[in-house]
């Protein structure tokens, strides 16, 4: 009898051990795998505050752009004394290219209609430009066209660059909802 109580003494604690084992490996599996969810989430939370403070930034960027090439701001930058007018148109549609260059990357982080609108704006910007070119001399000087600029620009109930400014601050409060 002293075997078979001694076996059922070692199954009862192999048992007994087993079933700790078990246990213990059911909350460690469980409390890592909690760790493990914690940490994706975290992960995501902090993208996502990463992506909107991009996000922001683009919008940031591109309003820039717009109020740098606005005709009026723009004309007082380039022109230099002394210039002619077919330099100074040539200076300004360079200096806008440039700057869309520049903040081409920032569509990523703006909605495809605002970037149209973004597009639109500058492509009636150079319209601007080139159609008070077209009013001025062909050797007139750089205060020609700015005059002629401004005229063009003065005329027009609100610039492109304003209305793509508008539907920028409007999706950007959106998305933010502000």
């Amino acid at each position: 009898m002293d075997n078979i109580s001694a076996i059922a003494l070692i199954i009862t604690v192999i048992v007994t051990a087993g079933a700790i084992v078990a246990v213990v490996y059911t909350i460690l599996n469980q409390y890592f795998k909690q760790q493990q969810e914690n940490n994706a989430m975290q992960l995501e939370e902090r993208k996502r505050k990463d992506f909107v403070t991009i996000q922001m930034q683009a919008y940031e960027r591109l309003i820039l752009f717009l109020e740098r090439i606005n005709p009026e701001r723009l004309v007082f930058r380039v022109n230099k004394p002394g210039m002619s007018a077919r330099l100074l148109q040539s200076d300004i549609l360079k200096t806008v290219r440039e700057e869309f260059d520049h903040n081409l990357t920032q569509q990523l982080y703006i909605s495809s209609e605002a970037w149209l609108a973004v597009n639109a704006a500058r492509e009636e910007t150079f319209k601007i430009f080139n159609v008070a070119a077209e009013r001025v001399h062909r050797d007139s000087d750089s205060l020609a066209l700015s005059k002629s600029i401004l005229e063009v620009s003065g005329s027009m109930e609100k610039l492109p660059t304003e209305v793509a400014i508008d539907i920028l601050k409007r999706e950007f409060r959106k998305k933010m909802k502000i």
